[in-house]
């Protein structure tokens, strides 16, 4: 349902890309999915990882053929910046709002994550559909690297045009200017 229209962009933070992580750190997380024949961590069969893997692939693909360009971005921020990171938001009344107690939890889980972290991008980047590693400890850079990655793969669509503006609107476009210069609305 989030899935862009036609000429439209979406940007979606993790996504699916979750079930393959999150749930592998901390397993106990599936049992709230209501997963049928999962009752416990025990229940989780030894294949279910690469079926989700292969459920992530095959959506992909799907909407791939079906005309979505998917670009997906792994912004890798380092163990100390990210602890500089929660740092700032401890000691800044602006950034409290961000700060959850579970980060210091999840942080303990540092290298497991890590772990999960590669096989999901190995098992989930194809030549439709890849992952761009993002260096993030230097917010700037990594925003410019994202724009750059962007602009190099979309000027390859050479169908992409922009919308049209309706005729009518375009007629009228000096008297719309007026009216807003003269504060009318």
């Amino acid at each position: 349902m989030a899935l862009p229209q036609k000429g439209k962009y979406s940007i979606f933070n993790r996504s699916h890309y979750e079930n393959v992580l999150v749930t592998r750190v901390n397993p106990q997380y599936l049992l709230n999915e209501n997963i049928p024949g999962i009752e416990n961590i025990d229940d989780i069969p030894g294949d279910f990882w690469d079926k989700r893997f292969d459920q992530i692939r095959n959506f992909e693909k799907h909407i791939v053929q079906n005309g979505t360009l998917v670009f997906k971005f792994f912004l890798h921020l380092s163990k100390e910046e990210q602890r500089k990171r929660l740092l700032r938001r401890l000691e800044k009344q602006t950034k409290n709002w961000k700060f959850a107690p579970s980060d210091l939890t999840e942080r303990e889980l540092w290298e497991n994550y890590w772990v999960h972290y590669e096989q999901a991008i190995n098992n989930t980047s194809l030549p439709h559909a890849p992952w761009y590693i993002i260096p993030a400890d230097d917010k700037p850079l990594s925003r410019f690297l994202v724009a750059k990655i962007l602009h190099e793969e979309m000027v390859k669509y050479t169908d992409i045009v922009e919308p049209q503006l309706d005729s009518s609107i375009q007629e009228n476009i000096e008297k719309y200017k007026k009216k807003l210069l003269r504060k009318e609305l």
